[in-house]
C-alpha cells in the first residue's frame, strides 16, 4: 500500500498575529494547548498513525520551540506567506524524495482529526487518479457530528459545505500555478471573491445557488490546467478547524474524551 508524504502548514505571520492566539493569550495558533498537547501534536499524531502517510514535514517550527513530533518529522523553516510555506515544505521533502509525486498537504489547526479518517480520504483521493482533490463536508454532516461547531459554509445546488484541510496533490500543480494560488489564498475568506476569478457566468450561478460541484470542479480544473475533483467526505473531522474560542473549547472535549 502507498503511502505519502504530508506537508502540516503550522506556519504564521508576524505582521498579523492569528486573532484566535491573541484571544486566548498564545503566541501563536498552532501551540495553543489542548489537554497537554499544543495543537499541531494532535495533528501530526493523526497522520503518524494513518496508514497512508510516510515522512511528514511540518513548516513554521523548528527545534527552538521545544516540541517533540516523534519519528519522522523534519522542521521546515516560517516563511513570510502561507504558500511560501507550502512551497517550502514540498521542497524540503524533494530534497530527501527526489522523485516525489503526489503529495498530502494539511493544516496545522484540525485536531479533532482522526487517522482513520486520514487513510478513508487517501484511499478515495487516489482512486480518481487526478492531479488535485480537494475534501469538502455537508453542513449536516458537520453539525451533526460537531453540533455548534458554526462553520462557515457555501451553498451550492447540492447543499451547503464548506472546506476540508486535507488536499492530495501533485507538486508539479502547485509550482506551475503560483500566481493562481497566491490570489485563491489572497481572496480565501471570500468564496464570493474566488469565484469572480473564475468569469461572469459562474459568479451569476454562485449567487444564485445554481452553481454545482461538477461545475466547480470543472472551473478547478481550466484555472488550474490540471485535473481537479472534490471529496464529499462522510467525516467531519477534515474540516473541523479550530479558528475561534467556542471552536478550541470543543476541541479540547472532544479529545478530552479520547485520553
Amino acid at each position: 500500500m502507498q503511502t505519502y508524504p504530508a506537508v502540516v502548514l503550522a506556519g504564521f505571520s508576524t505582521d498579523q498575529p492569528d486573532p484566535l492566539a491573541v484571544a486566548m493569550g498564545g503566541r501563536r495558533k498552532a501551540l495553543l494547548e489542548i489537554n497537554g498537547r499544543p495543537m499541531v501534536q494532535w495533528v501530526v499524531s493523526a497522520l503518524q498513525r494513518s496508514s497512508r502517510v510516510g515522512r511528514i514535514a511540518v513548516v513554521g517550527m523548528g527545534p527552538e520551540d521545544g516540541i517533540d513530533l516523534g519519528p519522522n518529522v523534519m522542521f521546515v523553516p516560517n516563511q513570510a506567506r502561507q504558500f511560501d510555506n507550502a512551497l517550502a515544505g514540498m521542497q524540503a521533502l524533494q530534497e530527501v524524495e527526489p522523485g516525489l509525486d503526489c503529495l498530502l498537504v494539511c493544516s496545522s489547526d484540525i485536531p479533532v482529526l482522526k487517522p482513520e479518517s486520514v487513510d478513508w480520504y487517501v484511499g478515495a483521493a487516489e482512486a480518481m487518479n487526478v492531479d488535485f482533490v480537494y475534501s469538502i463536508v455537508r453542513k449536516e454532516i458537520m453539525e451533526g457530528q460537531f453540533p455548534g461547531a458554526a462553520r462557515s459554509y457555501v451553498s451550492m445546488r447540492e447543499g451547503q459545505f464548506c472546506g476540508g484541510d486535507l488536499f492530495l496533490v501533485r507538486a508539479s500543480v502547485a509550482r506551475n500555478n503560483e500566481e493562481l494560488v497566491r490570489e485563491l489564498i489572497a481572496r480565501r475568506k471570500s468564496a464570493f471573491q474566488q469565484m469572480r476569478l473564475a468569469g461572469f457566468g459562474t459568479v451569476i450561478k454562485f449567487i444564485l445557488r445554481r452553481l454545482t460541484i461538477a461545475e466547480a470542479e470543472a472551473v478547478g480544473s481550466r484555472l488550474l490546467a490540471c485535473r481537479a475533483r472534490t471529496i464529499d467526505s462522510p467525516y467531519a473531522d477534515l474540516g473541523m478547524d479550530v479558528d475561534k474560542p467556542h471552536q478550541l473549547e470543543m476541541a479540547r472535549r472532544v479529545l478530552g474524551t479520547q485520553a
